[in-house]
C-alpha cells in the first residue's frame, strides 16, 4: 500500500477539472464499528512503521487514541516514532478548519498544509515510502457537507500527481442508509483506487463464503428496490388521495355554508308572511296570499332536508326502490309540477316533447318524478330570466331515454365531468344567488344508476346552454291509476285521536288541523302525559312524537301497545331511516311518518280501519 513520496507540492492550487484518475493508492473503506476501523488502521500503521515508513493519522481524538493503545499492545513504538517524525498524528476536526474557507475545502490551503505533512514524513525516509489515514471526509459527510467530502476527495486525488502515498479514508455504512444516497455513495466510491466493503464481508475467509454472502446481499438489494417502488407508488397515491380529500374538504367548507344561507332564506318570508297573518288578520286576501308563501318556503324546507338525507341514504345502500308501472306522460307532468315555481318566476318557456302514443315502463314513481324535477330544477336555476326550457321522453330501443335541455349559461369542459359530484356547483352560485345545496345532480346520478340506467352531461361550453340526457332500462308496464284518499271532512265520522308531543306548538297545531278534517282530538305535551291520557280516554289513533325529554316514543308506544287494544300507534318524528323504522315496528307501532307530515298522507292513513 506504501509508494515513494516527491517532494512538497507548491502553493499554487492544483487544477480543478477534470478530475484526477484515482490511483490504486487512494482506498476506501466502509466500516460498522469502530473497532473494526481502529483495528484496520492499526495493522496499516503497525506494518509501515515495522518496514521503516512514515505514517500520517489524521483522525478524531478517540480514534487516535484507540489507535494508539492498540499500537502499544503491539509493542509498536509510536512514542519513538512521533520523535523522529516518522509518525505524524493529526487532530482532523483542527486540520479540517485549516484547509477550508467558509466551509469549502481551499485547493491552496490543502497544498500547503495537508501536502507539506506528506511531503515532510516521506523526506524522513531514505525510501520516501509513506502510509497515511484520514477521516476529515468523514466529518464533513456527518455534518451534511457532502459535496465538500467529494471535493476534499478529489484534492487527495490531484494531489496524488505530484505526490506518492498509501491513502487510506473511512466512512461509516450507516451515513449511505437512505435510498436517496445511492448517486452520492457511487460517486465517493468512483473516486477511490480501491473500494473495500464493510467488516461483515471481509471477515469472511473462504471465497465460497464471500460468494453466498455476494448472492444474498444482491436478494436483499432486489427486495429492497421492490419495497421501495411498492412505497414510491403508495406515496404518490397517497398525495393524490390528499390533494382529493383535501378539496372535498373545501367543498364541504363551502357547502356548509350554503347550507346555512339556504335554511336561513326561507325563514325571513316565513316570519315576514306570520307578522302579515297576524296585523291583517280580518283581509282574507292577504291572509291568503301569506299563507301561500309560508307553504312555498315550508316545501323548499323539506325539499332541502330531503335531499341531505337522501344523499346519506344511498351512500349507505339504505333506499330501496318500490316499482310500480308509470305512465311516461304522468311523470313528466308531476315532475313539471314540483319545478313548476322557480320555472315561472324566472319566466322560462317550457316545451314538452313526447310520444303521441302512451308509453308505460317499470321505475320507481316517486324517484323518478324526483330526478326529473331536480333536472328541471336545476334547468331553472341556471338559464336566464325568459329562457327556454325542453322536455323530451322517448324509447330507444331497450331503453327510455328522459331529456332536458336548456339555453342558458352551459358548462365548461372540467365542471361538465364533476357536475354529478357531491357538493359542486357551478363557480359563480353565490354571486348569481342561484340558490341550492350542490346535491340535486348527484342524487340523480345515484337514483338513475339505482334503476340500472346512466345520466350524462351535454354542453358545447359556457354560454352554449346545457342537456342533460337520462337513459333508463326500458320495461313495458300497464300503467295503474293513483287515487287519493278522500279527505274527511266535520261531517260526524271522524276519529278519536290523541296527539303526544313535547313541543306544545307542534302538537296544538296538528290537532288543530286534525279537528278541522273532523276528528275528535286531544293532546299531550310530554310521554308520562301522553300514557295517562291514553289509558284515561282510550283514543283509536295516537299519533306519537319519538324524541321527547321524559322518555322516549319507543317506550309509550310499548308501554301502550301492553295496555290497550285495538289502537292504531304511529310514530310521527323527523327521525326516518331504515333503522329508526324497524325499532319502531319492534316497539309496537302501526305506521311511521316523518316530519313534517305530508297531509296526504296522514288523511290516507287516518281512513283505514284499526
Amino acid at each position: 500500500m506504501s509508494v515513494i513520496s516527491h517532494a512538497p507540492v507548491t502553493a499554487s492550487a492544483p487544477p480543478a477539472t477534470p478530475p484526477a484518475t484515482p490511483r490504486r493508492s487512494h482506498i476506501v473503506r466502509y466500516y460498522e464499528s469502530d473497532a473494526s476501523l481502529v483495528s484496520e488502521v492499526s495493522q496499516l500503521v503497525a506494518a509501515g512503521l515495522g518496514a521503516g515508513q512514515p505514517a500520517i493519522v489524521i483522525a478524531t481524538p478517540a480514534h487516535r487514541d484507540a489507535l494508539e493503545r492498540r499500537l502499544n499492545a503491539q509493542r509498536v513504538g509510536v512514542s519513538e516514532a512521533r520523535r523522529s517524525k516518522r509518525y505524524v498524528p493529526l487532530d482532523a476536526a483542527e486540520t479540517l478548519a485549516r484547509i477550508t474557507s467558509d466551509g469549502w475545502p481551499d485547493p491552496v490551503k490543502f497544498g500547503e498544509i495537508v501536502g507539506g505533512t506528506v511531503g515532510r514524513a516521506a523526506a524522513v525516509s531514505p525510501a520516501g515510502h509513506v502510509v497515511a489515514f484520514g477521516e476529515m471526509v468523514a466529518l464533513l459527510w456527518a455534518e451534511g457537507r457532502r459535496d465538500a467530502a467529494i471535493r476534499l476527495e478529489e484534492l487527495w486525488n490531484e494531489l496524488a500527481k505530484s505526490h506518492s502515498f498509501a491513502l487510506l479514508c473511512a466512512y461509516p455504512i450507516s451515513a449511505f442508509g437512505a435510498h436517496a444516497d445511492a448517486a452520492q455513495f457511487a460517486s465517493v466510491s468512483d473516486l477511490h483506487g480501491e473500494v473495500l466493503p464493510t467488516e461483515a464481508f471481509t471477515d469472511l475467509g473462504e471465497t465460497v463464503d464471500r460468494l453466498r454472502a455476494v448472492a444474498s446481499l444482491q436478494q436483499k438489494a432486489a427486495a429492497l428496490e421492490s419495497e421501495l417502488a411498492r412505497r414510491l407508488t403508495l406515496e404518490q397515491e397517497l398525495k393524490a388521495k390528499v390533494e382529493q380529500l383535501a378539496d372535498v374538504d373545501r367543498r364541504k367548507d363551502e357547502f356548509l355554508a350554503m347550507l346555512g344561507h339556504e335554511l336561513r332564506n326561507p325563514l325571513a318570508p316565513v316570519s315576514a308572511a306570520l307578522e302579515v297573518m297576524r296585523l291583517r288578520a280580518d283581509d282574507p286576501q292577504r291572509v291568503g296570499n301569506a299563507r301561500e308563501v309560508v307553504e312555498r318556503q315550508i316545501a323548499h324546507m323539506t325539499r332541502l332536508v330531503d335531499d341531505l338525507l337522501d344523499v346519506s341514504r344511498i351512500t349507505r345502500g339504505q333506499i330501496e326502490l318500490r316499482k310500480e308501472p308509470i305512465a311516461l306522460a304522468g311523470l313528466v307532468e308531476r315532475a313539471v309540477e314540483v319545478a313548476r315555481p322557480i320555472i315561472d318566476e324566472r319566466g322560462h318557456r317550457l316545451t314538452l316533447d313526447l310520444p303521441g302514443v302512451p308509453v308505460t315502463f317499470e321505475g320507481d314513481r316517486s324517484r323518478l318524478e324526483q330526478v326529473l324535477s331536480n333536472l328541471l330544477s336545476n334547468a331553472a336555476k341556471y338559464t336566464d330570466v325568459g329562457g327556454r326550457i325542453w322536455v323530451q321522453g322517448f324509447v330507444d330501443g331497450d331503453h327510455l331515454v328522459l331529456s332536458v335541455r336548456d339555453n342558458g349559461e352551459g358548462l365548461a369542459p372540467d365542471l361538465r365531468v364533476r357536475v354529478f359530484d357531491l357538493f359542486v356547483q357551478g363557480p359563480d352560485t353565490r354571486s348569481m344567488a342561484r340558490g341550492g345545496l350542490g346535491l340535486g345532480l348527484t342524487l340523480v346520478r345515484q337514483l338513475v344508476q339505482l334503476h340500472g340506467g346512466t345520466v350524462e352531461a351535454l354542453s358545447d361550453g359556457p354560454g352554449t346552454g346545457s342537456e342533460f340526457v337520462v337513459r333508463l332500462p326500458y320495461v313495458p308496464a300497464i300503467a295503474a291509476t293513483r287515487g287519493r284518499a278522500p279527505r274527511l271532512d266535520a261531517s260526524g265520522h271522524g276519529r278519536r285521536i290523541l296527539v303526544v308531543d313535547d313541543n306544545v306548538d307542534a302538537a296544538e297545531a296538528l290537532a288543530e288541523l286534525l279537528r278541522e278534517y273532523g276528528h275528535s282530538v286531544r293532546t299531550a305535551h310530554g310521554a308520562g302525559a301522553g300514557i295517562a291520557e291514553a289509558l284515561r280516554s282510550r283514543p283509536e289513533i295516537v299519533l306519537l312524537d319519538i324524541s321527547m325529554p321524559d322518555a322516549d316514543g319507543y317506550e309509550v308506544a310499548s308501554r301502550l301497545r301492553a295496555e290497550l287494544t285495538g289502537t292504531m300507534l304511529v310514530a310521527l318524528t323527523g327521525y326516518g331511516e331504515k333503522r329508526h323504522r324497524e325499532r319502531s315496528r319492534a316497539a309496537g307501532f302501526d305506521h311511521h311518518l316523518t316530519k313534517p307530515v305530508d297531509t296526504g298522507a296522514l288523511e290516507k292513513l287516518l281512513s283505514r280501519p284499526n
